[in-house]
């Protein structure tokens, strides 16, 4: 196993970790609305940020590095939304970023998600 194939199997192995946290954390809040717009919201700011409006988004292929970041795009926008959701008000949603839990742990986890497969390819 040379160095990249096993890089891109410690990016896998922790893709799959955040996605059953996300599931054990956010799975009972996440709403309609929220997936919904999680999806538009994570799908755009992909095309935004990471492909800095190039059109491939819709050629990138399944496991690979940009797919993993699209999907941790899409659970970011999606459980900052529900996190907005479950705050109930504007004032209180940045306190409720705040506090050192699960949710917020759930949203580091992410955001160092998208950084390493960003950052490192794969």
């Amino acid at each position: 196993m040379n160095a990249k194939s096993a890089k891109s199997l410690v990016q896998l192995i922790l893709f799959i970790l955040i996605i059953a946290f996300f599931g054990y954390v956010a799975w009972d809040s996440i709403t309609k609305e929220a997936a919904f717009f999680g999806a538009l919201g994570g799908i755009t700011l992909h095309w935004l940020l990471t492909n800095k409006g190039n059109r491939n988004i819709i050629y990138i292929k399944p496991l690979t590095a940009g797919w993993r970041v699209l999907i941790y795009d899409i659970l970011l926008v999606t459980w900052l939304i529900a996190l907005y959701q479950l705050a109930g008000s504007f004032e209180a949603f940045p306190n409720s970023l705040l506090a050192i839990n699960e949710q917020t742990a759930l949203v580091l986890a992410l955001v160092g998600g998208i950084g390493i497969d960003y950052s490192v390819g794969g």
